[in-house]
């Protein structure tokens, strides 16, 4: 089992969440309580799941819940760098529609920060 690494960067209005290893009902906890640290009201966030090796359905309703949150406190959410299982079960959960996914991070930067010129 591959650890969960968990790493955040604050640009001006937004949050760049960066989870590694793998994400699961067992590890979901701890991301939970990073994001309760690391989330400031009213700020985008972007997931960056690029060194996501693997992700449960528990892993991924903590990322719901969050881009929920996000919703909530007027930011927005995506998720950005997905590929192997993890892009997997973001595509049959269908949870694209909830959150918009980018390639990369950089694309998922450019697109709120649109948001925020428009």
């Amino acid at each position: 089992m591959e650890e969960l690494t968990l790493t955040h960067r604050r640009l001006p209005g937004t949050t760049v969440v960066t989870i590694g290893g793998e994400l699961d009902a067992g590890t979901a906890r701890h991301l939970e309580t990073f994001l309760s640290e690391v989330l400031h009201e009213g700020d985008d966030l972007v997931f960056d799941l690029a060194e996501l090796t693997f992700m449960d359905t528990g892993g991924l309703g903590v990322i719901l819940a969050a881009g929920e949150r996000t919703r909530r406190l007027g930011g927005r959410p995506c998720l950005a760098g997905l590929r192997g299982g993890p892009s997997r079960v973001v595509a049959l959960t269908g949870i694209a529609s909830a959150i918009p996914v980018h390639d990369t991070v950089d694309d998922a930067l450019l697109t709120v920060a649109g948001a925020v010129a428009s």
